[in-house]
């Protein structure tokens, strides 16, 4: 793993690090786990309990700069080129009369996402392969952008197509075992048993600061080079003109090169996923950030980096003065992590979650729930949801903590409860994850009513359920 030092150090103002993790507490940005690297060592490395830096956690769409990574190795061993066309990957699955602009989509177009497709193409069918080589491309290959996550899952097709190993293997083989990355590292798959390509894969923050140094040293690890620096470069460099998705001026709208975005600040890109997770490559600054989170404003976490961060590397890299004040400062704001409950940001009065006496019990839930739960006991001490999986039963109990997060049992989750006006408040982070649920459960003398909300989500995020008391 990496050295730890104290950022003056490394030529790095503590107070920039501070100011971001204060900017992100004050917009309600649950950051999970973050590590700083600068010269190739960590300045300054946080978990945000519940969340721990020891647990994997779900990487969206940064799962993508993994795929192409893949794709760069498979093309330093001469089994393919970003010249080559999909289709000829993959003849036997064409239609009769292949769409023309099909025929003419290179694996550089899938990279730098100028497929042509004029929408994104849905992962359908028991063949996902199949399916996208079937879909229609509209515009010509190389001059339209749009973000398309099919394309990559095509990228994780053809890897494994050449290689005749699965992505993860290969990737194990050429760069998570030489870079010391976790070796329970997972992905999900298709139906074909090919990697998701575009999502998927589960890593750990150390795991996402590896990759980054990996490409802030362009390619070499432990001086001994890997990955050859021509792809490093082509893989940041803005082959796409991407202003039709993100606008002037953003950092979705600043160039995409090869499964990498370009940032607002010259000379700096990155990898990201939904909901938080970053891998921002500062070649300049000789810095890598990152993160883990939970935030439905991607935009200000990355405003805030450049902001706080970013200007408080001194550009000639050299140690700074020592300043024990700032250093204690941020030392202790780095153990000053814990999440919030909700109540606490939104200053909700709440006791002891002490359930009365009428509300325990046991309640039948509505079929079919997003909770997925038949049944909920109101204990009084804990809350047990009940759920079936074929013919065996799982209950996920939670215990009713005030202070501090508790795991659940039979559940990858941590939770939190209090009592409010109404009943009980149950906020409950899912620790693989970048989400949290908050339910509040309104008693009546019937049943109890159940108002649910995610953090984060793709649509969808509150719902209400209701439990009728057996």
């Amino acid at each position: 793993m990496f050295e730890h030092i104290t950022p003056e150090s490394a030529g790095v103002r503590g107070e920039g690090i501070v100011r971001f993790l204060d900017d992100m507490k004050a917009k309600r940005l649950h950051m999970h786990a973050m590590m700083i690297l600068r010269h190739g060592k960590v300045i300054a490395e946080a978990s945000f309990a519940p969340w721990s830096k020891d647990n994997l956690h779900m990487l969206f769409s940064l799962s993508k700069s993994f795929t192409s990574t893949a794709v760069g190795f498979a093309v330093q061993d001469g089994l393919l080129s970003v010249d080559d066309r999909l289709a000829d990957f993959f003849p036997d699955l064409l239609p009769a009369a292949p769409c023309e602009n099909m025929g003419k989509m290179t694996i550089k177009n899938m990279l730098s996402m100028n497929t042509g497709h004029g929408e994104e193409p849905r992962h359908e069918g028991k063949n996902w392969e199949k399916t996208f080589l079937r879909t229609y491309v509209e515009f010509e290959p190389g001059t339209h952008f749009l973000y398309n996550t099919y394309a990559t899952y095509m990228l994780a097709a053809v890897v494994q197509k050449v290689t005749g190993k699965k992505l993860l293997a290969y990737l194990r083989e050429k760069l998570m075992d030489p870079l010391g990355m976790s070796g329970d590292i997972w992905t999900e798959e298709s139906p074909t048993d090919v990697a998701t390509g575009g999502y998927g894969l589960n890593v750990r923050v150390g795991d996402i600061a590896k990759l980054g140094q990996f490409y802030l040293e362009k390619g070499k690890w432990n001086g001994k080079q890997l990955l050859n620096e021509a792809w490093i470069r082509d893989a940041s460099t803005p082959w796409s003109d991407n202003r039709n998705h993100g606008g002037e001026n953003s950092d979705w709208g600043s160039g995409y090169g090869y499964q990498f975005w370009m940032c607002k600040p010259e000379n700096v890109f990155r990898g990201d996923g939904a909901f938080g997770q970053y891998c921002v490559v500062m070649p300049d600054q000789d810095m890598v950030v990152a993160i883990n989170s939970g935030v439905d404003d991607m935009g200000a976490v990355l405003d805030s980096i450049w902001e706080n961060i970013l200007p408080c590397a001194a550009a000639e890299g050299g140690p700074l003065p020592a300043d024990p004040a700032s250093e204690a400062k941020l030392r202790a704001r780095l153990e000053d992590t814990k999440t919030p409950a909700v109540w606490e940001e939104t200053e909700m009065p709440v006791s002891a979650p002490v359930p009365e006496e009428g509300w325990l019990g046991t309640y039948r839930m509505q079929e079919n729930n997003p909770l997925g739960a038949e049944k909920l006991e109101v204990l009084p001490d804990r809350l047990v949801f009940r759920r079936r999986e074929g013919e065996k039963e799982i209950a996920e109990t939670y215990p009713l903590s005030l202070n501090d997060w508790t795991p659940a049992e039979g559940a990858d989750t941590s939770s939190r409860a209090a009592k409010t006006e109404e009943g009980l408040i149950l906020h409950t982070c899912h620790i693989l994850t970048p989400f949290e649920t908050i339910l509040n459960l309104r008693f009546t003398p019937h049943g109890v009513e159940i108002r649910c909300r995610r953090n984060v989500g793709f649509g969808g995020n509150e719902y209400c359920l209701i439990g009728y008391k057996e």
